[in-house]
């Protein structure tokens, strides 16, 4: 019994537009999975191309049960640029004393991104950074697919000790130390004279030294009419750039009255020890009035001096929600 003409013209076509491959295909030799293969209607078909598969990991600032200052932000890197941002921030939930955190992951980088609040962290909380990233694609491309480590599902938790908080103000030539939101010490302070001023805005506590040698030269200060060679006392770094909090025995007649330092917040050497002693990482030092900004990624209290829009601007997911 012949097929009906319709059903023959409609095979024809079929095969002639390369509807039905596997037809097409079984009409001769099986194509080469090493290179492309003619279509029924003479066109080349590129071969499926084979993924690698490549593990991604994840490493988390502040350290797994670190105890930090309230101004520490997260940051989580990874071993690998991240394209899926979405996917990563929706595994990646942190809380606070338990509760959901009202804050937002931003994108520093394809690699690099960063956690905080509208304000700091508040004080005696236990923070935990809830990862869910095992097995989960973070990154494809046609030749490789990133997913994440076995080790990239767990929970990472530190806590925030008192919530310590300096302020200065470079026209009073005050610092005022808050804990816990109540006022506990002034005290005077000199901050950088014209041309080296001291940075306006949010810095944290980011190492100490007992004693630390300051010199022009490491400064990069090339005037010879403003040379210097100094042992600081109880040193705090404040930003990578070189702030520090110290104690300056050579400036006793002008801590209190007015700013001379090359931008650091010079201290009396009781004041500064007092301030090295009780100094944790992750202590926010908030500064005013100086004619100067602090930059954002100048160093751990960097992220704070980005404005709350400009944060979420840079996140995927926006503030987090259950």
């Amino acid at each position: 019994m012949k097929a009906p003409r319709t059903a023959v013209l409609g095979l024809g076509i079929a095969l002639a537009v390369g509807l039905l491959p596997s037809v097409a295909a079984s009409a001769g030799a099986a194509p080469s999975s090493a290179g492309p293969r003619a279509s029924a209607a003479g066109a080349l078909i590129p071969a499926a191309v084979t993924q690698v598969r490549r593990g991604i990991g994840v490493t988390i600032t502040p350290a797994d049960g670190a105890r930090v200052g309230v101004a520490y932000p997260i940051t989580a890197r990874f071993s690998a640029p991240v394209y899926k941002k979405s996917v990563a921030e929706r595994r990646m939930r942190v809380y606070i004393n338990g509760r959901l955190a009202v804050g937002a992951w931003y994108w520093k980088d394809s690699r690099t991104a960063l956690f905080r609040t509208k304000r700091f962290w508040p004080g005696h909380a236990g923070i935990q950074v809830r990862l869910d990233l095992a097995r989960v694609v973070l990154t494809e491309t046609p030749t490789v697919r990133y997913v994440g480590y076995s080790g990239t599902t767990r929970r990472h938790t530190f806590r925030t000790i008192r919530a310590r908080v300096h302020k200065i103000n470079a026209e009073t030539h005050r610092m005022r130390t808050f804990v816990d939101g109540t006022l506990v010490k002034v005290s005077p302070v000199s901050l950088g004279k014209a041309g080296y001023l001291t940075r306006s805005g949010v810095k944290a506590v980011m190492e100490k030294y007992p004693s630390r040698r300051m010199t022009s030269e490491g400064a990069g200060i090339t005037d010879p009419n403003d040379q210097y060679d100094v042992i600081a006392t109880w040193a705090v770094r404040l930003t990578p750039t070189g702030e520090f909090v110290h104690g300056a025995s050579w400036a006793t007649a002008r801590i209190g009255v007015s700013n001379g330092s090359h931008g650091c917040t010079n201290l009396t050497d009781a004041d500064a020890r007092y301030f090295y002693r009780r100094a944790v990482v992750g202590d926010p030092v908030l500064t005013y009035r100086t004619g100067r900004r602090m930059e954002p990624w100048n160093g751990l209290g960097g992220p704070w001096n980005i404005s709350w829009t400009d944060w979420l601007a840079r996140s995927r997911t926006k503030v987090q929600t259950g």
